[in-house]
């Protein structure tokens, strides 16, 4: 699959996106908007679908969490495990090699899961293994920011897709389906879920217009820092502008 090849291929650098500005400040976001929707009981069974080298399921780990981490790259995986053995959490977490649209596991295995991976396509099976009053967090590219981006290349094409003539996007070589926020909400809503908040996240830094010079640095000052996330977890927050980010994180609960 295109999808495996392509995971493989940046397996070994995909971490080092994330040790530059940029990547810590999404990453921060990531994890303050996270933190309210976490499960209290630490026994609990958390999924991290389609999560890659663990950037998710080792901060969990690290607090207490038992967590499944599945993905489709046996490069990727192979990553997560290294991490996890060195930052010495290999015991709380379990790894396997799996499509998430055809998931391994029984119906309602899981207290919370997760997939931030813009895989909109797998929604019914990441709910059918969420237990009942269970909670999931999915990550959807965002319809608006996909046809802005698009604009500058393809005027044509991004009209089609703001308008919702088409529904999809391509990033990196990969296909992905688009949402804007009402169709996210529309669509989990159907499957049974009830839709507890969408936040509006990446690519914040871009309309921000910080210089590429900083966004890529490893060395940062600490104060700019904080100021950009707690501007960044402000504009996710703000619904007047929820069209502006590359993707729409959806928490929902499981009815």
């Amino acid at each position: 699959m295109s999808e495996y090849r392509i995971s493989d291929n940046h397996a070994d650098t995909y971490d080092e996106w994330y040790k530059t500005f940029r990547g810590a400040v999404d990453t921060y976001v990531d994890l303050e908007l996270l933190k309210k929707y976490l499960p209290k009981n630490k026994n609990a069974r958390i999924l991290d679908a389609a999560g890659g080298t663990g950037r998710i399921t080792l901060p969990l780990a690290k607090m207490g969490y038992s967590v499944t981490l599945c993905d489709i790259s046996t490069a990727m995986l192979a990553v997560a495990k290294q991490k996890m053995l060195r930052e010495g959490v290999y015991d709380k977490v379990k790894i396997l090699e799996c499509d998430i649209r055809k998931l391994y596991f029984a119906d309602e295995s899981f207290d919370f899961v997760l997939c931030w991976d813009s895989a909109i396509e797998a929604t019914k099976e990441l709910i059918r293994v969420t237990k009942k009053g269970g909670r999931i967090s999915v990550f959807l590219v965002n319809r608006c920011r996909g046809a802005i981006d698009l604009f500058p290349e393809d005027s044509t094409a991004a009209l089609a897709l703001i308008k919702s003539r088409s529904h999809y996007t391509y990033h990196h070589g990969e296909k992905y389906k688009v949402a804007n926020e009402e169709e996210a909400k529309k669509l989990f809503e159907a499957e049974g879920i009830r839709v507890l908040d969408i936040y509006a996240v990446c690519g914040w830094m871009d309309v921000l217009r910080i210089p590429e010079k900083v966004l890529n640095s490893r060395d940062w000052d600490e104060e700019f820092f904080k100021q950009t996330t707690e501007m960044v977890l402000k504009l996710s927050r703000e619904p007047s502008v929820k069209g502006m980010s590359r993707h729409l994180v959806l928490y929902g609960k499981k009815m």
